[in-house]
């Protein structure tokens, strides 16, 4: 995404989502298994002795570990792989994993509006890293603006780009909503985050060659367009094919977007960044509004208060 302090020249969707080999040369991926168990409806969290705060309804986590369904695993769908954003959860106990639209749509990048495109039935398997069975498709906003009248080429077409994977209750004793490396999200953050800012998020992509240092990225805000659905974010590493639908931290710890797009060149307001990439951001503050409200439901962002950015 651009504005009048960058000169990026954006790429498709498709830059950030994991395909298949044989159309890609380098292709994502991610691991493991835990021992984390949570408890039912506590807001009251114990990590090392030390209380904290966790979001109104949600379970009880202990402290987390690599093996576990978290922010930052891999996502897989006939439609290629990316990587999760944050957990959530409902009123009546199910908890999800976020993701990116684009990474259930056969027409990423044949250049369909995203409100016209072709999507992947709701309920369809989806792979998560870490899981013991598959998911299920709970959620896209790509089909629900569709299903919704939005108007192809309106700023929610262009910035609305999130999905939820419904857990499997057979791996809910293996969640945890501690975002990878840098901990969090200690909330929602609501309205919009102002150019300069922090972030900071994390890829799961193969392309990153299994490098902690490259899977990190950690930059600014450089830009807001779109009617406020989406942020341009400068970072010190690039997102790559696979590291698409990642949680985008706040240097607050909060909860910020969900990364989409991946754009190339200097942007002049990295505010001494001077990053040579622009990653474009959807707000996850109006994603989940627009998700509840099309759902009809009270998907809420599951919480973790330690928060220790790199």
């Amino acid at each position: 995404m651009t504005n009048s302090n960058s000169k990026c020249i954006q790429l498709s969707k498709l830059a950030l989502l994991l395909i298949p080999i044989a159309l890609l040369p380098a292709c994502g991926g991610s691991s493991g298994s835990s021992d984390s168990t949570p408890q039912n409806d506590s807001n009251v969290n114990t990590d090392n002795g030390n209380p904290t705060t966790l979001a109104t309804g949600q379970r009880q986590f202990g402290a987390p570990s690599d093996g576990q369904i978290r922010p930052g695993v891999l996502i897989s769908s006939a439609d290629g792989s990316c990587t999760s954003n944050f957990v959530y959860f409902d009123p009546s106990g199910n908890y999800y994993i976020g993701a990116a639209a684009h990474c259930f749509s056969p027409d990423t990048n044949s250049g369909v509006d995203s409100c016209e495109t072709t999507n992947q039935l709701i309920g369809a398997p989806v792979s998560i890293g870490n899981a013991s069975v598959p998911g299920t498709l709970a959620y896209s906003s790509w089909q629900a603006m569709q299903d919704e009248g939005e108007t192809p080429g309106s700023s929610a077409c262009v910035g609305n780009d999130f999905a939820l994977v419904k857990i499997d209750a057979q791996d809910l004793a293996n969640v945890h909503p501690s975002a990878l490396v840098y901990g969090g999200p200690i909330a929602l953050f609501e309205g919009d985050a102002a150019v300069g800012d922090g972030v900071y998020s994390y890829g799961s992509s193969d392309l990153n060659l299994g490098l902690e240092p490259l899977r990190e990225k950690s930059g600014q805000i450089t830009g807001l367009s779109d009617d406020g659905w989406t942020y341009s974010i400068g970072t010190d590493n690039p997102g790559v094919p696979g590291d698409s639908g990642s949680a985008v931290l706040h240097e607050s710890g909060k909860a910020l977007g969900v990364l989409v797009t991946v754009g190339t060149g200097f942007s002049t307001a990295c505010l001494g960044l001077c990053s040579l990439v622009s990653n474009g951001v959807a707000n996850l503050d109006m994603a989940l509004s627009y998700a509840n409200d099309s759902m009809g439901t009270d998907i809420r962002l599951a919480t973790w208060n330690n928060f220790t950015p790199r």
